[in-house]
Parts: C-alpha cells; structure tokens; sequence
C-alpha cells in the first residue's frame, strides 16, 4: 500500500504546480510561457574611462596637507629597543649592504614615512646590492640614502629617500612625481 501511495502523492503534487496547470491550460512549453523581452539582454560590460583628475580648486585646497604629507615622507628615522644585531648602509634600494637579525623581534618608534609611529620589527634583512633581503617589516624608499645599526638591546636606523625629496620639490609646483597626493 505504501509503495503505491508515494507515487500517486508526487504525481499529484506535480500535476498541481503553477507551471504544470499552465500547461495544461495553455498548451506548449515553459519557454512560451515566459514572456520575454523585446528588447536586447545585457551585454558584457567594459570599464569606462575614469574621470581623469580633480577640479583645479580641489588641488589648491589640499596643496598645504599634501605638502605636509610629502615632507613627512622624505626622512626615515627610527630607534629600537629588543634583541637585535648588526648593520646595514644603503645607497639606493639596489645599492644596499648588510646583515641585521631580529632575535626574535625589535620594537621601533619614530619616522616611517606615511606609516604609523611603532613597528614591531621580526624579520631579518641581509646581502649586497640588488640581492639584499629586505625586511618584511620596513618599506624601503627606491632612492633611499640611509645607516643603521643594532647591538644586542638597541638599534637605531635614519635615511633619507632621495625620490621623495624630488616629489616635495615638484608638488611645490603642482607636480606629482609619485602619485601620492589625496
């Protein structure tokens, strides 16, 4: 009785849904049941070009914290305390020289550019010229000039990116050289 009542429930339940009665009342498929649009469906959509720069105002108004801003950006100097040693000079991102391990971590307060005041430095830079391993921890200007050092419990670090010196100059003068400019 069971195996007789369970097809004769799902037959039902089917013969009774939307689409089965239009069916049957109106005749075809459910593709002819549907209307369709007669209009032409979407299309594949393609980026646009972006509004390319900002009113002239917009540029006058932010000239002062942009300057500000990229000001902070030329210098890097920091000082840190935890177990730590070595050295490291550089003379551009591709002229760097150096060995400085972080046993296991060294916490740096001072001038990172944009970056916040603190880091916690764990990663350990080493090599020469375009082969150094930088730390994870700390961006490195292209241009940057820079000498730091680590003994046991402290460590200081100060540079000064030479590429950001340039942009300064040339935001002076509502030039951009690095794109960086809000």
């Amino acid at each position: 009785m069971r195996t007789f009542l369970l097809p004769l429930i799902a037959s039902t339940i089917i013969a009774t849904t939307p689409l089965a009665i239009a069916q049957e009342r109106y005749g075809g498929s459910s593709n002819d049941l549907v209307p369709v649009s007669p209009k032409e469906g979407w299309k594949e959509f393609e980026p646009t070009q972006m509004n390319e720069g900002s009113p002239w105002w917009s540029d006058v108004v932010m000239w002062i914290p942009n300057r500000v801003l990229d000001f902070i950006d030329i210098f890097r100097a920091d000082i840190g305390v935890g177990p730590s040693f070595g050295a490291v000079v550089r003379v551009t991102k591709y002229g760097q020289v150096g060995y400085r391990q972080m046993a296991p971590a060294s916490l740096r307060i001072g001038d990172f550019g944009r970056q916040l005041p603190v880091m916690v430095e764990s990663s350990n830079e080493f090599g020469v010229g375009p082969a150094y391993v930088e730390s994870a921890d700390r961006e490195i200007c292209a241009g940057e000039v820079g000498l730091g050092g680590d003994l046991l419990v402290a460590g200081a670090y100060a540079g000064i990116c030479l590429d950001e010196v340039a942009d300064f100059i040339g935001g002076i003068f509502f030039i951009d050289f690095k794109e960086d400019d809000l």
